[in-house]
Formats: C-alpha cells, structure tokens, sequence
C-alpha cells in the first residue's frame, strides 16, 4: 500500500461472497416457478449475467417491461423480488467468501482505513447476512437496494465528510454497472475479474479505459 486510500469500497457479490452463480440460479427458479416459458427464462439469464450488479428491481422491472413475453405470467415486480428474497437466504448465508477475502478486510482495517460495502443486492437482506456471517464489523456501512449505487456511493461521500469527485475512494467491483457508478462518483475503480458473469465486456472496458485488473481480493492491497 503505497499511498493509504480515504476509504475502499466493495461490491458484494463476486467480490467479498463468490454469489454470483448461486444468484443466477435463484433468479432461474423463481422465473420458473412464476410460470415464465422456459425461452424467456433463458433470454433473462443472458440480460441477467450481462448486467450483474443491477438491483433485482430493475433486472425484474426490465423483465416485466418486454413486450413479447409469452406467456405473461400474472405476477408483479414485488412478487417476483419477494419470491427471489425468500429463495435467497439461506444459501445466501451460507455461499462461499472468495479467496483471501477476510484476510484482506483485517489487513485494511488494521492500517486504519474504512470499509463500506455498496452492492445491488437488497440492502436490508444484505446486513442481515452479513450480521449473520459476522462481517458486518468489518465495515463502517453496508448499503444496497432499491437505492442506486451512484446515491449510495454519495452516501459513502457524505459520510466520510467529502464530496464527488473523490479519486481517494476506491471502489472494487466485478461489473459494468460497478465501473459505471464508481466513474459517475469519480472513485478510482478496480476490477475483481474470477467470478465476474462479464468478463469478456470487462476485460474490453480495462483494455480501453485503463482501469486495474486483480483476479480476486488477494491482489488488491498492492495497488492501494
């Protein structure tokens, strides 16, 4: 760590918790059990992987938006989102962290520099679970859905007492939608690239924009 950052800030799945499959798979099940034809699950799972880190209520609001469904199940953006929670959780709880991932939060805590997290994923569900996994003192705030990450990434600005631009804070995540807010924001961004579902458009983006590239978290403190 050559220059300590004002702060480092985290997608969550595919960066702190290796989710990304599991969430696919949940999204897959629940479309199928809300009578979804299988042809359209699998056009959803396509849109799905290629815009990971977008809330479910825009992924399902996105869904319910498509014009040529067939058949259109009687359902609701609320219902599907409540059905994905209630399918989510306990596999949630349980998934996997990636590679070197509470190693490399004790590491940055140690050298005094404050955490956040600022995910997609729901933002009630997500600090249940990671109260539940017992992460949650590792960071200074968890924030998620239905809250977009460019307000929450202001709400990390507000809370360290600074404002956008702020190249000080780093923000590592795994997707477009990451790289997206952290340049509306102005953060420096590093791409956690092993359990991206968006590799091949990431690893353009990083070629064309410059932004870093780790394989997981193991990689990151170097280049701090």
């Amino acid at each position: 760590m050559t220059r300590k950052p004002r702060a480092v800030v985290f997608d969550c799945d595919g960066v702190l918790l290796a989710s990304n499959r599991l969430k696919t798979a949940i999204f897959e099940q629940v479309l199928q059990g809300a009578g979804f034809a299988a042809a359209d699950v699998a056009r959803f799972r396509v849109f799905q992987r290629a815009n990971f880190g977008m809330s479910r209520y825009r992924l399902f609001d996105a869904l319910l938006g498509w014009q040529d469904l067939s058949p259109y199940p009687a359902t609701s953006r609320d219902a599907l989102c409540a059905a994905y929670g209630s399918a989510l959780y306990a596999r949630y709880v349980r998934c996997p962290a990636t590679p070197g991932m509470v190693g490399v939060l004790r590491q940055l805590q140690d050298a005094g520099v404050p955490l956040f997290v600022v995910s997609g994923s729901d933002g009630a569900e997500l600090a249940a679970v990671f109260a539940e996994r017992g992460l949650a003192r590792w960071f200074a705030a968890i924030h998620g859905s239905p809250a977009t990450k460019v307000d929450n990434l202001a709400l990390v600005a507000a809370q360290l007492g600074i404002r956008a631009p702020m190249p000080e804070v780093v923000f590592v995540g795994d997707a477009e939608a990451d790289w997206k807010a952290a340049a509306a924001t102005g953060c420096r961004f590093i791409y956690a690239d092993h359990f991206s579902t968006a590799k091949r458009r990431m690893r353009a983006l990083a070629a064309e924009t410059g932004f870093p590239t780790i394989r997981d978290l193991r990689g990151l403190v170097p280049l701090l």
